[in-house]
């Protein structure tokens, strides 16, 4: 009787079982909130330094390559670019103008434009910071759509560690870019002309 009974007891769980298996129903996207793991961020996008072909190295007084954004540079600081500083430009370059960027690299494909001076005299060595080099030099708009500096602030970005790249080029010639001239347009100017960069990472978050 305890056998027969049993039996039929596992054997409606059997059907059970079966049905909730195969009733179609897939579980639901797990939210953020509901993560439970920890993931290792992705690995920079930018190096920390890069010089250019000529030997080019452009550094900061004010912070180490790939190293975090000095209180100077940050919108809860001073607000404005670090003091920035590179070699002698090479001879050999014929260097008619220099120019210089901040982007955010973290995502390669989706560059943002955060600051671009052009006009520097080619005999510049450093650009002290918040100021121009020389008569001549101007400040296009950036990607905020705002004149000169970004203000690179972690609550702007996605969460996480960002990617701030500096990277100074040599042009052959003036460029002409006017003060607050489009930004991503003038960027696009720098880059196709340009006959040797070198770069600076800093990072934020």
């Amino acid at each position: 009787m305890r056998s027969a009974r049993l039996l039929t007891i596992l054997f409606s769980l059997a059907i059970a079982s079966s049905a909730c298996a195969s009733d179609g129903r897939a579980l639901a996207d797990p939210q953020d909130w509901q993560t439970t793991t920890t993931r290792p961020p992705p690995p920079t996008s930018a190096p920390p330094q890069q010089e250019g072909e000529s030997g080019l190295t452009l550094f900061s007084p004010d912070f180490e390559p790939g190293g975090r954004v000095p209180a100077i540079a940050r919108c809860d600081g001073a607000n404005r670019f670090p003091n920035l500083a590179w070699t002698d430009i090479d001879a050999s370059l014929g260097a008619g103008e220099l120019a210089i960027t901040l982007s955010d690299q973290t995502d390669p494909k989706e560059p943002l434009l955060l600051w671009l001076m052009a006009g520097i005299d080619p005999g510049v060595t450093n650009i002290n910071s918040g100021t121009f080099p020389n008569d001549g030099a101007v400040e296009t708009l950036n990607d905020y759509g705002q004149p000169g500096y970004g203000n690179p602030c972690l609550e702007t970005f996605q969460s996480g560690s960002r990617d701030l790249q500096f990277r100074l080029y040599v042009l052959p010639q003036a460029s002409g870019l006017e003060e607050n001239a489009p930004g991503n347009e003038s960027w696009d100017t720098l880059t196709a002309v340009s006959i040797e960069s070198a770069t600076l990472l800093m990072q934020i978050g």
